[in-house]
């Protein structure tokens, strides 16, 4: 059963979509893989833009892109941009794209209170297609950083992906949603564990960075029922939580060819989870940010097959001594047989 948001203002119309059979008559997901298939995807969802664009976005340096955008508004296209104002460490990273949406006179917000930071990266053409994205636009997006995008023609799936876009305009609350959305701080950590939970025997999973402790929890307590995990990060957990996922049986690599940008969890070969969400505190928390859940076929066989080709060209995060090891095992063992029970 699929949830609302702003249920006044959704019913009719998906009352209306349901009596015409429109959602059967609705396009299989697309996947954008990064750097491969390049910036060309995005400009050409860009330049077919008829009334409204909407972005919400971290990072944006890409002229490119950035040309393209403001280019629908020097067109006569409504076009509505959140775009962090002072992303972390990097505060001016987008000075020039917010000149140049003050120039050309684009609506923009660099905030979306009370959220920490804007980290979403999301495209919305017309309300009728969708891009939720890894990455950023940025130069390296498309040189070295392995990412995907989700390219979305739901017609009910959009619906709701613009009404939560517009409620974070207009700073009202977003209510619920379509349950294959998940968003970040409303529901990101739930939908997260329940699938990690719920995993019969294959976990493969990329992320930048992991280290919120229930989800590391979590992935070490499917690894002790024999779920296999495989895990492909950017660099290498803290050694605390690396050896305590390796005990558990998580394989964990780093990528030698990439810088692993892309967030995504593929469960069981059925099911995949990518968008903006890290697996850290301040993600989950703190940040507006939004994945979506996709039991596309195509699709998951495509993750899947790049997965095991990353996976497979990556090097092994190396082993901590014997002895270090049964240290920190000594230190920990009292709070993490707590731990697992709590999160059970």
């Amino acid at each position: 059963m699929t949830m609302r948001v702003c249920c006044q203002h959704l019913i009719k119309p998906c009352f209306f979509l349901a009596l015409l059979g429109i959602t059967q008559l609705a396009q299989a997901d697309q996947l954008i893989i990064e750097p491969e298939m390049g910036r060309a995807p995005l400009l050409e969802a860009i330049e077919r833009t008829q009334h409204t664009l909407s972005l919400a976005m971290y990072g944006l340096t890409d002229e490119t892109l950035l040309n393209a955008i403001t280019k629908q508004k020097q067109l006569g296209r409504t076009v509505n941009v959140f775009l962090e104002q002072h992303p972390y460490k990097n505060e001016n990273e987008n000075e020039t794209a917010i000149q140049a949406f003050k120039t050309q006179k684009v609506a923009w917000q660099g905030v979306i209170p009370p959220y920490r930071f804007i980290h979403q990266k999301t495209l919305i053409l017309d309300n009728k297609q969708a891009i939720v994205m890894t990455f950023n636009f940025t130069h390296a997006s498309f040189k070295n950083e392995r990412n995907f995008a989700l390219i979305i023609d739901d017609p009910i799936t959009v619906h709701d992906i613009t009404a939560v876009f517009n409620a974070d305009w207009q700073h009202t609350p977003i209510g619920t949603h379509a349950t294959e959305l998940i968003y970040s701080p409303n529901d990101s950590r739930s939908a997260l564990l329940k699938q990690i939970k719920n995993a019969r025997h294959t976990l493969n999973i990329y992320q930048q960075s992991v280290s919120d402790f229930d989800l590391v929890g979590a992935l070490a307590k499917a690894a002790q029922r024999g779920v296999k995990i495989n895990l492909l990060l950017s660099h290498p957990p803290r050694q605390k939580q690396a050896d305590y996922l390796k005990r558990a049986g998580v394989v964990i690599k780093t990528s030698k060819h990439y810088y692993i940008h892309a967030k995504v969890l593929m469960i069981d070969g059925e099911t995949a989870i990518l968008g903006s969400i890290n697996f850290t505190r301040a993600s989950l928390n703190d940040n507006r940010e939004l994945a979506i859940l996709t039991r596309d076929k195509t699709v998951v066989r495509q993750l899947e097959t790049t997965f095991y080709q990353d996976f497979g060209a990556s090097k092994r995060h190396k082993k901590t001594s014997p002895q270090k090891t049964a240290r920190l095992t000594a230190q920990q063992r009292y709070f993490l047989r707590h731990f697992l029970k709590l999160i059970d």
